[in-house]
């Protein structure tokens, strides 16, 4: 008995893109974020790396992630990464649990920019958005110091 397969209309490339996306896994933020990169950013492929949190890893330097970072710089010849945080978080929720939203998300944004420049320190540019919802439309918001 042959297994069921499906064949995806995607052709294979061997080449990587040189970008690398690390954003959060809520799945409320996902498709929108997809689009913001194709179609705001002009990214048609890219390494990802999706975790709760996005990346608030990066200024906190969790071995075990960063590793995984600096894999991919190397390995995949990365030029450009793309963060993102975004609105009602539940990974800065749980971690600042007391605070106001307005506090998480300076907080949020610190983190991004904290994060932008451990990844200039390594040669690697990078750019940071902060998401939110206005009018059950996702909207993305560079994060500048």
């Amino acid at each position: 008995m042959q297994a069921e397969r499906f064949r995806s209309w995607v052709l294979w490339k061997e080449e990587f893109s040189g970008n690398l996306a690390i954003f959060c896994s809520d799945e409320r933020f996902a498709n929108a974020t997809f689009e913001f990169l194709r179609r705001h950013l002009g990214i048609e492929r890219c390494d990802l790396m999706v975790v709760a949190g996005g990346p608030a890893f990066i200024p906190k330097n969790e071995i075990a992630l960063m590793e995984r970072v600096d894999l991919l710089l190397k390995a995949h010849e990365v030029k450009k990464v793309i963060l993102i945080a975004h609105d009602d978080c539940g990974y800065y929720k749980h971690l600042h649990k007391d605070l106001p939203y307005q506090t998480i998300k300076r907080k949020q944004c610190e983190d991004l920019l904290a994060a932008i420049t451990k990844l200039q320190a390594k040669g690697i540019q990078a750019k940071a958005f902060f998401a939110f919802v206005d009018s059950g439309e996702v909207v993305f918001e560079e994060v500048k110091p």
